[in-house]
């Protein structure tokens, strides 16, 4: 019997062992903190699947392990490390790029997946082409997987606001964007109905700077401190016509806003069509950019690691396990379920137009925009997206400098 111990973050944050058991007949079941934590939008949990997993496979026993939040489980995951008991399976998403993946790689404690990926075609099919092509290395190595990817770069408005305040048509550009923006203030204004154009989160905002930075420019000039703090003025010029200034504002408060008509726009990828009330009227567009051509986010950010422990039955246990979430059964689960854009390019969104409208809808612009570019996550580490969010509004509003900000975030990994 092979116990598989495994990190799976939905809900809360998990971490995982895999180890040859006997006598052990039913899987510990540990439940994940129902409370949502720090960082991206909402990951709804499928833990369910683990069950069908274990009667699927009876010789895997599934051991569900729930830490609080990110910082718990990468601190967990680094402890176990540090007394060599490397989980068999953890899940980084949400993380963006962090040290603990890096010494993991670097100390030869992750394994390899490419080599079952190119002895099974079935296994290789599953996994996105978008994955392969940002985590395999130079030297062909593939350490990590996602069972999602990641679709965003634009915003969710209220249509029925923004035809209420005389928007004609969605903004291409920065500068029409403010526009938008002082047009819904104004009218506002004149209904006295305490409806903002925007209140967006930090979150949105690391989303705005990566547009203004990664639309032109060389990879000197998006690192350049120069450069970032005019970026930061435009922020501030978007800023006027948001309210707050508390860290502690996340994209749940923003969400909650945006369900009670008190937004007219939201930001967040496009996994937000299930957070969205059907009580409003809710279509996505593209952040706008200098040039007015269409820029998008598409990403397979840091998914599954599976631990190289040197026992062949834990391994293949480890990759059966992530063979199953790939599986087209339980990606079509995942999109039916959670809205989530699966990996497995055999489940077609085509054929849920008329079954989830929003999010097709969303999906479609993202996937037809001209460019794209890599999400936050990939962009920059675990630790400088912590401190931008919990310094923006600091900046924001005067409280730090733009040159004092730049440089404790530290330079854009524009590479993996």
């Amino acid at each position: 019997m092979i116990s598989l111990q495994k990190q799976y973050k939905r809900a809360g944050e998990e971490y995982a062992r895999v180890q040859k058991t006997a006598g052990m007949d039913q899987a510990e079941d540990v439940p994940a903190d129902p409370k949502k934590d720090d960082g991206d939008a909402d990951v709804p949990d499928v833990q369910v699947d683990l069950k069908a997993l274990q009667k699927e496979n009876p010789d895997i026993e599934v051991q569900l392990i729930s830490m609080p939040g990110r910082k718990e489980m990468l601190r967990k995951v680094e402890d176990m490390i540090m007394v060599g008991d490397m989980p068999d399976v953890i899940t980084f998403s949400g993380m963006g790029q962090n040290t603990t993946y890096d010494f993991i790689v670097e100390n030869d404690m992750a394994l390899d997946i490419m080599p079952y990926v190119k002895k099974d075609e079935e296994f290789a099919s599953n996994i996105s082409q978008t994955n392969l092509n940002y985590w395999t290395t130079e030297e062909g190595e593939l350490f990590t997987v996602s069972d999602v990817l990641s679709l965003s770069g634009g915003y969710w408005y209220n249509e029925d606001i923004l035809h209420a305040a005389g928007v004609k048509e969605i903004p291409r550009t920065w500068d029409a964007f403010r526009g938008m923006c002082y047009k819904i203030w104004k009218w506002s204004e004149r209904e006295n109905n305490e409806i903002a154009s925007l209140q967006t989160s930090p979150e949105g905002y690391l989303y705005f700077m990566d547009h203004m930075l990664l639309e032109e420019g060389t990879e000197k000039d998006r690192n350049d401190i120069g450069t970032i703090s005019e970026v930061l003025k435009r922020l501030q010029e978007i800023y006027v016509y948001s309210t707050s200034e508390n860290a502690e504002y996340s994209y749940l408060d923003e969400t909650r806003l945006f369900n009670e008509g008190k937004l007219a726009i939201y930001v967040n990828g496009v996994w937000g069509a299930s957070m969205i009330s059907e009580n409003i009227n809710a279509k996505y567009a593209l952040l706008p950019t200098t040039s007015g051509k269409k820029l998008s986010c598409e990403s397979a950010c840091f998914g599954y690691v599976l631990g190289k422990s040197g026992n062949e039955q834990k391994e293949e246990a480890s990759i059966r396990f992530l063979k199953y979430m790939l599986s087209k059964k339980v990606q079509t689960r995942i999109l039916e379920e959670t809205e989530q854009i699966p990996a497995n390019k055999q489940v077609v969104l085509d054929s849920y137009e008329k079954e989830m409208p929003r999010l097709f809808q969303a999906a479609s612009l993202v996937l037809s925009a001209e460019d794209k570019i890599e999400v936050p996550d990939n962009l920059w580490t675990y630790e400088q997206k912590a401190y931008f969010t919990e310094n923006i509004f600091r900046e924001l509003t005067g409280k730090i400098s733009p040159e004092a900000f730049t440089r404790q975030l530290g330079e854009m990994k524009i590479d993996k």
